[in-house]
This record gives structure tokens, sequence and C-alpha cells, in this order.
């Protein structure tokens, strides 16, 4: 818990484990990630369910998947924050007016912390990956929903594992914004998360449904403009007294003039200041988030995975790299 209350984490987000069950890592691809400094993976684990069942499945190759990156963790050095991916998630999300699938999600919860518990690299459990309450039940606000889940989850893991921290991101979607709304579960060892793609459209331009070109800073938004966009969970904090992990953050490579690498560096500069640990979306992903993938890859590549074109000194991996060398010192900036 410690390690969250002085933001003494920073890493990267790691891939799911693809529906056909290949992990997309080598043990070498854990040795470089090693070598950027980096002191914490963040990793989903999925439920799965066909559809219309009242009962999700955890295929064995997940958890073992799971076990996998904690024993690397602990071979190199690095902290494992395990995040539960409950398929289809976020707006396509079908559990929340089925009980049989919220107590469902409970039990899975449970059965995962008391097999992985023991493993040293275990850092947090992340209750929910963006939850989203796509329609509110009658009298029953998005927030209350969320909250009696995540008081439910909460209470499962500690009876699982009375130790091990949890993260509790707010709804909808983990953004900094939704804390104006959030409740505190008011337990023990609890640690807050949001994920920051402000502003969306500069963030995920390119990708589907999102054709605007942007430069940053452009258009109003700027270094102050981003920090005012974090307040919320600014507020969250000192009136409740947790500790915050941005628990994602990226942009996309091919932002233009050079503008992801200005992006970070303000994100980052900004999450240091307050003491805020952090992890980067992601390690050797898809490849409009790979770090390693610079700029001038030609932008119709924007699908699947380019290893042949990641470069250690492409502008974001490096600029990471500075910023995860205070994980050695124990310093920040």
């Amino acid at each position: 818990m410690q390690l969250f209350r002085d933001g003494a984490l920073r890493g990267f987000a790691l891939a799911e484990l693809p529906d056909n069950g290949r992990e997309i890592y080598t043990e070498t691809d854990f040795k470089d990630l090693a070598n950027t400094g980096a002191n914490l993976v963040r990793v989903a684990i999925q439920l799965r369910k066909c559809n219309g069942c009242d009962h999700y499945d955890m295929p064995e190759a997940d958890i073992r998947y799971a076990e996998r990156i904690l024993a690397r963790g602990e071979r190199y050095g690095f902290r494992v924050v395990l995040v539960l991916l409950a398929t289809p998630w976020g707006n396509q999300s079908d559990y929340w007016d089925r009980e049989s699938l919220k107590a469902d999600i409970v039990k899975q919860w449970g059965q995962l912390a008391r097999r992985l518990k023991t493993y040293p690299a275990l850092q947090a459990y992340d209750l929910i990956n963006e939850p989203v309450v796509p329609q509110p039940l009658p009298g029953r606000s998005a927030q209350t929903l969320w909250h009696e889940l995540a008081e439910a989850i909460a209470r499962e893991l500690r009876t699982a594992d009375p130790d091990t921290p949890l993260v509790v991101e707010p709804t909808p979607w983990g953004l900094p914004s939704s804390f104006w709304r959030t409740e505190s579960l008011g337990m023990p060892g609890l640690v807050y998360s949001f994920h920051f793609y402000e502003p969306h459209g500069f963030t995920h331009q390119g990708l589907p449904d999102q054709p605007t070109a942007m430069t940053y800073p452009d258009k109003g938004w700027d270094k102050s403009r981003l920090s005012r966009a974090m307040d919320e969970a600014r507020h969250f904090a000192a009136k409740h007294k947790v500790p915050i992990f941005v628990g994602e953050f990226s942009c996309v490579r091919w932002a233009p003039a050079g503008s992801c690498p200005r992006y970070l560096a303000d994100a980052v500069s900004l999450f240091e200041a307050e003491g805020w640990g952090w992890a980067y979306h992601c390690w050797r992903c898809y490849q409009g988030w790979d770090a390693e993938v610079p700029e001038d890859v030609p932008q119709a590549q924007r699908a699947g995975y380019l290893p042949e074109h990641r470069r250690a000194d492409s502008p974001s991996l490096l600029l990471l790299k500075e910023a995860m060398q205070r994980n050695r010192k124990g310093t920040r900036q």
C-alpha cells in the first residue's frame, strides 16, 4: 500500500490474453520491459460467457497467463496489478440488472484471489476495468449500482485476501471527471484509479469514429487544461484521504507534428507532481499505443502489431524511460 501512497509505481499496462489463448509476449519482452526501469504492470483477466448465460467462465488459460506474469514479476522486479474484465464490457456490459451475473463476478474474484494471493509480485486487485452502467434501473442510479457491486467484490476479496490493496475506478469509464459523483467505499486498503485520455479527440484520432486531426498543444488544450481535467480526482483524494493511481494513459503514436511525446511529457509531469503512480497503455500491444513505434511509420498501417518497426530511440519510449528512472532513485519530480 505504501508504494501507492508514495507514488512509487511507474510502468505499463499489458495486453490481455487473446481469445485464441496464445500469449503475445515472450520472455525477451519482459526482460526488455524490466530494462526500461518499469516496476509495475497492469494486466486484465477476462471473464467470458455465452449469450444469455447466467454465469461466467474464467478459462484456466487466463489464470495461468496471470500466474506467468506474476512469476515474471518476481523474476524481473516488477509489481503486478490484476484487473477484471467481464465481457462484454464497457457500455455493452449486461450484468447490472442480472443478480446471478453480479453474484458470479463476486464469486469468481474470490476464487481468483485465493489462488493468486501468495505470489510475491502481486500488488493489487483492480475490481472492474472501466465500469459503465449502460442503462440505470428504475430508482437506482448508475452510481448506486456500481457502489453496491464494488462493495460486494471488495468484501469478498477482503475475506479471501485481507492484505492486498484494492483498486476502485469510478463510473462511467474510469474517467477523472466521474469522481464528482463517487462515494468512497469506506474500507481500509483502498486505492482509487482513473484512466486519462483527455482530450479524447486528440488521444484517439484516426481510430474508428475519431477522424479529426489534432495537434498538442492546440485548440485550448495545454498542460494547464490537462491539469484541470484531473481536478475531480484531486478533490476526491483530498476529501477521502486515499491514494490515486493512473491505471491507463496514452495517445496514438501518429498524432501529428510530434504531438504525442509532448502530450505524454505534460501528463507524466502532472502525475508526478501529485505523487500518483501510473501505467502507460500499453507495452508491445496494439501498434497505435506502442511507444516503441515512432510517428513516422506510415499511418495507413493501423492494424495489429508492428514489432519490426519498434525502435529503442522512439521519442515516446525515451520519455517514459526517463520518467521511470525515478523508480530506481526512489524520487519523483
